[in-house]
């Protein structure tokens, strides 16, 4: 494994470990855990791997930038439907 893949890794499961074991649960945990995953990949931190990001025959055995473009692409909707989500909710604790 690489020098590379260790800390998104250690990103992703620090983030899963804090929304799932320590912080309290919510109707924002879910969101909140899409927003973080998707942050690494949006910003190219997530080197090919078989484990984290969006894999599939397309980005596992084509370029890196087939795979960078890809995740890209994955980070943004899961970061954008985790805003929109929360938005959401937001909206709703206003109106109740």
């Amino acid at each position: 494994m690489t020098a590379r893949l260790i800390a998104p890794l250690a990103y992703a499961t620090t983030a899963c470990a804090l929304v799932i074991g320590v912080l309290p649960r919510s109707a924002a945990t879910i969101p909140g855990l899409m927003i973080l995953l998707g942050l690494p990949l949006v910003f190219r931190l997530v080197p090919r791997n078989y484990l984290y990001g969006m894999r599939s025959p397309r980005t596992l055995w084509t370029t890196e930038e087939t795979w960078y473009r890809q995740n890209v692409i994955t980070g943004v909707v899961m970061v954008g439907v985790g805003i929109v989500w929360l938005s959401i909710l937001g909206v709703k604790l206003l109106i109740d």
